[in-house]
């Protein structure tokens, strides 16, 4: 690796050596303040000063001038985040058109889609289609993305399928996190604390200890604390005289109705770096995170669903303050046939209707915008999760040839918990707990120069995933009353297990057929194997708050196992040209695969065998694009063709959903432009299209309809000013910035019922930093979604179950401080 690094590195007209090119490279990723480019095509690491010359990304597995790069990529440094009061990596979607964050239990999880690809399943055996890395090791659940990334150089988002340089395939994209490594020439380290709004509070702290001229250690920590800021004003918005308690008197979750939002995150990470000679590069990794959270802060909206003379559900509407009736039926009137919406005999006050504006059961929800919602079952402790990761990277020089290896074994463990109508009424409650163990390993080798550059690679990944999850129906609640159980309560629990084992080989190859053209060729196999057993028994509920498993009471449904092993491929072909300096135009075409996987379904949405498995999905990528300019001046753009075939499509409704193959068209574009209008102000600017459409999906038995892939906004925009005080002001430099991002509307349903609809919402953020450099104080204030936007993140659509939909909204406005020290 190091006689790699000794080989010279060519940007713009200036040759640089391993140590000009490493103190470049340092300035590039960690002395800016300026925003990064928004667009997806541009993809910087970092900012730094006009003059210093381009800026250096790693898309394809080595550092290149991200004007060179023919690849939809965006990347920010972990010190352009914090600048900007953003502390997540899912934060990049307010920075990127093209990228948006869904996820489940009212944000506690949380998914990327890019470019209307995205799969909204909450179930723990997914795999996203956007696969996620956290130092070079792919995280194969949900809960394992977003648990406390802390001491991170930066965050890389590659759009399109990837499947020819990363270790596991995705048909979406890929996010990247790279952490900051050890260092074996001097004593260095850092510490941030953050203080905000809700009594936020984080704090950072990292340390680097060389022990030789050939070792060196660092150590870094997080802490994370904020106040549960959901008031929960129970019983607030239950019509009077309405039946909170379906069972014996009084009964209600013990303890009742705290509020919710907050929680305590703890992690922290060892490495440690061994460079035995200047071929050999061994670094060793120890992290692990925990998290405490609240339940999950759901609210509720009253939906009303209108039916056909064949008893289908075609439409949903959020229903006005005036309306009474149950659902709609064919003439308009009210519609109460109990045999297709049997939860609706609960109704308040009996009589076939509703309450004016209320739920089936008598809630007329509360407004969110001042942060409130009435809820019952709801603990201010209740949520875990935990990962514990141990890896090994060895990067080797073996003459021309660079070889690097990743081994990876990771634990993760989850209990999560919502109330599953968002309301006073003692209904149904959804609980979840699971665990995932997962082995990978990883062994690359590259060579080649300008003329002929390769990347071959193997993959195995081996997941062991036992999740048990279902409805509760505690003691007094409408689901116990259901079965009749009303005084003690029951809990229809799945139990399920799925096994994958996946081995494949990768490779890339650039071939430079003249001085101005380059052709790229990838390709990959995969070998899959799965086992999946799933059984639902219903048992006697003891806890309203957690899974009972101890006293069985009656089978819910046939047990069910499968077996199966997939053979499956991807490829990549691109033509790049570049005709006079500063101008690349590249296009090809890039086939993606995503393995099959199993239903988990709950009570609500009972499955045949053939529905309980869907096949592998295959994107097919035709895409083009241009790259013009260096860093005074850049215009970037690109335009693709999404052919998804068995896309992996999931369906709630019931409390429940499923997955099923159906096929799909996307077409966009991305472009983004960037001005440095003078050398102390720069502006830039992004913008994003992708229209996704489904032709004859099944909304409703035998009813098709064309429909628009869920949480996937078709138009989003993002802008930014960066103001750098010319002179240093008290030692230090100060600097300010303005963001907007705007995303169009969504549906969070497939169904694209017009009650399952979020508008769009432009978010703006600004900041003031001051810092010396490159070591000393640093200082922020940041104020985030200034104008306290209250938008809809994520939805369920409940409406024949309780005649509403459950609600999560995003990050409310946010204000506050971070003081930091770099030594």
């Amino acid at each position: 690796m190091r006689k790699f690094m000794n080989r010279e590195y060519k940007r713009g007209d200036v040759h640089r050596t391993r140590g000009g090119y490493a103190r470049y490279l340092k300035l590039a990723m960690v002395s800016t303040a300026l925003p990064l480019t928004w667009q997806p095509a541009v993809g910087q690491t970092a900012q730094d000063n006009a003059a210093s010359g381009d800026i250096v990304v790693t898309a394809q597995r080595r550092e290149q001038s991200l004007q060179d790069v023919g690849i939809a990529v965006a990347a920010f440094s972990a010190d352009t985040l914090k600048e900007m009061g953003l502390s997540k990596s899912t934060d990049i979607a307010q920075l990127t058109p093209g990228i948006y964050v869904s996820g489940s239990y009212g944000g506690q999880t949380q998914q990327f889609t890019i470019r209307g690809v995205t799969q909204s399943d909450f179930s723990d055996f997914l795999e996203a289609p956007v696969a996620v890395y956290i130092d070079d090791v792919y995280v194969p659940t949900q809960q394992g993305q977003t648990l406390a990334l802390f001491d991170i150089q930066r965050v890389e988002v590659l759009k399109g399928p990837q499947g020819t340089l990363f270790g596991r395939n995705a048909t979406g994209g890929l996010v990247n996190t790279l952490v900051v490594q050890p260092k074996t020439d001097a004593v260095g380290g850092s510490f941030d604390l953050t203080y905000s709004r809700f009594n936020d509070i984080k704090t950072e702290a990292a340390v680097n200890l060389p022990l030789s001229a050939k070792a060196a250690v660092r150590v870094s920590g997080y802490y994370n604390t904020v106040d549960n800021y959901w008031k929960n004003i129970y019983p607030a918005g239950a019509v009077a005289g309405a039946p909170l308690s379906y069972g014996p008197a009084g009964a209600s979750p013990t303890p009742c109705c705290q509020d919710l939002g907050g929680g305590r995150t703890y992690a922290g990470r060892a490495q440690l770096l061994l460079e035995p000679t200047d071929d050999l590069k061994i670094r060793l990794s120890l992290s692990g995170a925990k998290q405490s959270l609240s339940s999950a802060p759901y609210t509720s909206v009253a939906t009303i669903g209108t039916y056909d003379d064949q008893g289908r559900l075609v439409q949903v509407d959020r229903a006005s303050p005036t309306e009474t009736r149950l659902a709609i039926g064919p003439g308009g009137g009210n519609y109460a046939d109990y045999s297709v919406i049997p939860f609706a005999s609960f109704a308040f006050p009996g009589n076939g209707t509703r309450a004016p504006g209320a739920n089936w059961f008598g809630y007329v929800p509360v407004d969110p915008k001042d942060l409130n919602l009435s809820v019952d079952y709801a603990r201010r402790r209740l949520n875990t999760a935990s990962v514990w990761t141990g890896s090994a990277h060895i990067d080797y020089s073996l003459g021309d040839v660079d070889i690097a290896s990743i081994t990876a074994y990771q634990r993760h463990n989850k209990q999560f918990f919502l109330d599953g109508d968002g309301s006073p009424v003692n209904f149904v409650a959804v609980p979840t707990r699971a665990r995932t163990s997962a082995f990978s390993q990883e062994v690359r080798a590259s060579g080649g120069d300008k003329g002929f550059r390769w990347t071959a690679g193997v993959y195995y990944l081996d997941s062991l995933t036992n999740s048990e999850g279902g409805l509760l129906g505690a003691r007094g609640s409408v689901v116990a009353a259901l079965f009749g159980q009303a005084a003690d309560g029951i809990d229809i629990v799945p139990i399920a297990r799925l096994h994958t084992k996946s081995i494949s080989g990768f490779g890339q190859a650039e071939i430079g057929l003249a001085d101005k053209w380059t052709l790229i060729l990838g390709g990959r196999v995969i070998r899959e194997h799965q086992n999946y057993d799933i059984t639902m028994n219903v048992y006697a509920n003891v806890d309203d708050y957690t899974i009972d498993t101890g006293v069985f009471l009656f089978p819910y449904a046939a047990p069910y196992s499968n077996e199966r092993t997939k053979t499956l491929w991807a490829g990549k072909a691109q033509l790049e040209y570049r005709p006079v300096n500063k101008l690349l135009l590249y296009a090809g075409v890039n086939r993606g695969v995503k393995g099959g996987n199993y239903n988990f379904p709950g009570p609500g949405t009972p499955l045949t065998s053939a529905q309980m498995s869907y096949k592998p999905e295959v994107l097919t990528n035709y895409e083009g694009g241009f790259k013009y300019g260096d860093r005074l001046f850049s215009l970037n753009g690109t335009g693709f063709y999404y052919d998804y075939k068995d896309y992996q499509a999931f369906l709630f409704s019931n409390a429940s959903g499923f997955v099923q193959n159906v096929n799909s068209k996307v077409y966009g574009f991305d472009l983004d432009a960037g001005f440095q209008i003078t050398d102390a102000l720069r502006a830039t600017l992004g913008a994003s299209y992708s229209h996704g459409a489904i032709k004859d999906f099944e909304v409703a038995p035998g009813i098709f309809r064309t429909v628009r892939p869920t949480y996937a906004p078709r138009k989003q925009a993002s802008a930014a000013l960066n103001y750098v005080v010319p002179s240093d002001v008290a030692g230090g430099r100060l600097s300010f910035n303005a963001q907007a991002n705007y995303a169009s509307g969504f549906y969070h349903n497939l169904r694209n019922f017009d009650g399952d609809w979020f508008k769009g919402r432009t978010l703006v953020n600004l900041s003031v930093n001051w810092n010396q450099e490159p070591e000393g104080l640093r200082l922020t204030a940041f104020l985030n979604n200034a104008f306290d936007k209250r938008y809809g993140q994520i939805g369920f659509d409940n409406v024949a179950i309780c005649g509403c939909n459950l609600e999560s909204y995003g990050t409310q406005r946010t204000y506050g401080m971070t003081l930091g020290y770099r030594f």
